[in-house]
C-alpha cells in the first residue's frame, strides 16, 4: 500500500482523546503545541500522537476515521494499547532531543556505539535534524513526543534556558511510557529540579556532562544519578556513550565543578593554542605549520599527564633546562600571572553554571 494519508488519535495532557486525519501527522501534533493549531482539537494543552494508521488516500483514512469516533472509550484505549504493543517490538535504544553541536557530538558517537539504526533524533530546527539523519543514517523525526515514544533512553540535548518547556511537554508521552529512561546534558540544572518538572511521572533520570572533543571520540564525560538509579541504566548510558570518550561516575554534587574544568575547558585551551601559535607566527613560522605544532604539542603533553600518571609540575619541570629557554617562557607566563587566569576562569564558570540551575 502506498501511503497518502494518516488517520490518528491524539492524547491530550487532560487524558482526553482527539481523533483526526492529515497528511502529516507529526506536523500537525507540532503546529497545535506551538499553541497556532489548537482549533483542531478541543484542547489548547499539549498533545500527543498515541496511535496512527497509513491510509492510500484522504476518503479512506475519513471513513477510518468516523470507524474510530464511534468507538467506546475503552475500545479506543484498547486499539491504542495494541499499536503501542506493536511498536514496543521495534524499539530504538537511544533518542536524542536537540541536534546542535552537542547533541551532534554525542548523536554522532551514539550511532557508531549502537549503529544508526538504533537512534532517533529530533531538533526544534527539524532541518538541522534531518540533515544530521541524512548524514549519519539515523532517524529523524519532527515531534519531541514521537522521539520519545520510540526509543529506552531519551537524551535532553537542550540548553538550561528551555528545559523547563522541554520537559513539560514531554509529559504527556511519558505518561504512555513510564519505563522510559531521561538523560540530560544540561549544565547546573539538578536532576531534582527536573523531577519537579515531572509533575505525577516518574521516568529514571540520570545526568551527563559531556564536552565538545566527544564528537572526534576524546571527550570528558561525567555520568551520575539518583541514588536509587538503576546499574543497568547507568551501564546502557555508559555503553551508548562508548564511542564519545572516558565517561567518569560521579555524585551529582561534582557535576558543576566537572563541568567548570571538562565542559568549559576547551573553550580555555583553544585561544592558548591559538595565542602559541601566534607567537610562532610572530618568530617567522608559517600559520598553518604553526597551528600544527602547537595542537599536537598540546594533544601530547595530556597524554603525558594521563599516561604518565605523574603530577604536571614535575613533567614541567623536567623540561626546564637550569638557565634555559623552556624556563624563560615559564617565567614569562608567571609574569602575566597565566595560572592565577585559568584558576580564574574556572572558578567563573564553575559560578556561573551554578547560576544556570537556579530555575
Amino acid at each position: 500500500m502506498t501511503m497518502g494519508y494518516w488517520v490518528y488519535i491524539l492524547r491530550c495532557a487532560d487524558g482526553s482523546l482527539y481523533t483526526g486525519t492529515a497528511a502529516d501527522v507529526d506536523k500537525r501534533a507540532a503546529v497545535h503545541n506551538r499553541g497556532k493549531g489548537a482549533k483542531y482539537t478541543r484542547s489548547r494543552l499539549p498533545v500527543e500522537v498515541v496511535y496512527r494508521e497509513a491510509c492510500p488516500d484522504k476518503g479512506t483514512a475519513l471513513r477510518r476515521e468516523y470507524a474510530i469516533k464511534q468507538l467506546r472509550r475503552q475500545d479506543k484505549l484498547a486499539l491504542i494499547a495494541d499499536y503501542q504493543g506493536k511498536l514496543g517490538s521495534c524499539m530504538k535504544k537511544a533518542a536524542f532531543i536537540g541536534a546542535g553541536n552537542m547533541g551532534g557530538a554525542l548523536i554522532q558517537a551514539a550511532c557508531e556505539a549502537l549503529g544508526p539504526e538504533q537512534v532517533v533524533i529530533t531538533d526544534h530546527a527539524y532541518a538541522k535534524a534531518e540533515e544530521l539523519a541524512g548524514k549519519l543514517g539515523c532517524t529523524a523525526v519532527q515531534d519531541n513526543g514521537e522521539a520519545l515514544r520510540q526509543a529506552e533512553y531519551v537524551f535532553l540535548c537542550v540548553k538550561p534556558q528551555v528545559m523547563e518547556g522541554v520537559v513539560k511537554a514531554l509529559v504527556p508521552a511519558l505518561r504512555e511510557k513510564p519505563d522510559t529512561v531521561l538523560v540530560t546534558i544540561a549544565a547546573g540544572i539538578q536532576i531534582a529540579t527536573l523531577r519537579g518538572w515531572l509533575g505525577d511521572c516518574s521516568p529514571a533520570i540520570l545526568r551527563i556532562m559531556p564536552n565538545t572533543p566527544a564528537a572526534i571520540g576524546m571527550g570528558m564525560l561525567a555520568l551520575t544519578g539518583e541514588p536509587e538509579a538503576k546499574e543497568e541504566h547507568y551501564q546502557a548510558v555508559e555503553a551508548i556513550l562508548a564511542k564519545a570518550g572516558r565517561v567518569e561516575r560521579l555524585t551529582e554534587g561534582q557535576i558543576d565543578a566537572f563541568s567548570a574544568v571538562a565542559g568549559c575547558g576547551p573553550a580555555f585551551v583553544y585561544p592558548f593554542i591559538e595565542a602559541l601559535a601566534d607567537g610562532a607566527v610572530k618568530v617567522g613560522l608559517p600559520r598553518q605549520q604553526a597551528m600544527v605544532y602547537a595542537a599536537q604539542m598540546v594533544l601530547g603533553s595530556a597524554a603525558m599527564v594521563l599516561e604518565s600518571g605523574k603530577h604536571p609540575g614535575q613533567l614541567k619541570d623536567e623540561v626546564c633546562s637550569p638557565g634555559g629557554s623552556t624556563i624563560a617562557g615559564v617565567a614569562a607566563l608567571e609574569a602575566r600571572a597565566f595560572r592565577s587566569a585559568a584558576i580564574e576562569a574556572v572558578e567563573a564558570a564553575y559560578h556561573k553554571t551554578v547560576d544556570l540551575g537556579k530555575v
